[in-house]
């Protein structure tokens, strides 16, 4: 009888321990998971939640404040979005604005587990109330990342298949000779560069293009500011009616010339026609010259000397 009542109360005892373990192993849980802390519900809207699960947690500016309630699709068409439930300890309310924003993070891109992410809104902001909805953005989509990076690592090794193929390696050994060739003639003194660095005559003409960069930059702020004769040439109505009239000048003394080099007109006949020339020359020099030509020529002289003689 004494056995019977022994193994009884083992059996209660290992039954009544396994009860306790069980209970502290769901409040240890329950803590974790804030399943007995006071708690509010808010909402957030995503367009693809990317396999968020329930239970996933929830941080606030990196730390652990809730989990995720409940992921609820839309019930009818079209797709106005996912709604995300969010189970936040009540103590944080305090901290999270109707204009906070949460974001889905991934905790692992391995495993691809994720989490809920709010950040902080305006101070001036109301605080969240149960059942109220956040501003939300949207996550990044790493599966197309993967995809892209996946294409360009492709893309780069039919690059370098090509370039195995082709005459690459011949073509980057002369590049680096030439390298080397001109940091040799660097070191040894010779060349443009070893000039332009160390040589006076190289410092005197980084002097003198640096006076011209200077010259020029202050020409072209001149010509912004509409000041000198280039601006007006080119923005002042007045400045462009010169420019015909020099446009129009120009053609008309080509034309000019041109006739002149054909012989055309007086001045052409006189530079073109060698007769014209010659009995130019008789009529006014040499010994042709006539008799009467000479005479009125006398006459001319002898009467500006008496002209002369009767205004003294």
């Amino acid at each position: 009888m004494a056995r019977e009542r022994f193994a009884e109360l083992r059996a209660g005892l290992f039954t009544l321990l396994t009860l306790m373990g069980f209970i502290a192993m769901v409040f240890i849980l329950g803590s974790q998971k804030g399943y007995f802390k006071s708690q509010i519900t808010i909402k957030a809207k995503f367009s693809n939640v990317y396999g968020l699960q329930v239970g996933a947690p929830v941080r606030f500016m990196g730390v652990g404040i809730g989990y995720v309630n409940d992921i609820l699709l839309p019930d009818e068409l079209p797709c106005t979005g996912i709604v995300v439930s969010l189970r936040i300890d009540t103590s944080v309310k305090k901290n999270i604005t109707t204009d906070s924003t949460a974001t889905i993070k991934w905790l692992s891109y391995v495993t691809g587990d994720s989490y809920v992410e709010i950040s902080s809104g305006p101070c001036h902001e109301p605080v969240v109330k149960d059942g109220d909805f956040i501003k939300s953005t949207e996550p990044v989509d790493y599966t197309a990342v993967i995809e892209n990076s996946t294409s360009v690592i492709k893309s780069f090794s039919n690059i370098s298949k090509k370039l195995e193929e082709g005459n690459f390696a011949e073509l980057l050994n002369s590049t680096l000779i030439s390298l080397n060739e001109s940091l040799r003639a660097f070191q040894t003194g010779n060349g443009l560069l070893y000039s332009l660095m160390y040589d006076p005559k190289g410092k005197q003409l980084l002097e003198n293009f640096v006076a011209t960069s200077e010259s020029l930059h202050e020409s072209a702020k001149a010509l912004q500011k509409g000041e000198g004769l280039l601006h007006s040439l080119i923005h002042d109505p007045k400045g462009k009616q010169v420019m015909e009239n020099l446009i129009s000048t120009s053609e008309s003394l080509k034309e000019i010339m041109a006739g002149v080099e054909k012989g055309e007109g007086t001045l052409g006949a006189l530079i073109g026609d060698p007769a014209v020339y010659d009995n130019l020359k008789n009529l006014l020099g040499g010994t042709n010259r006539s008799f009467i030509l000479r005479s009125l020529i006398r006459k001319s002289v002898e009467r500006g000397k008496e002209e002369g003689n009767y205004s003294k």
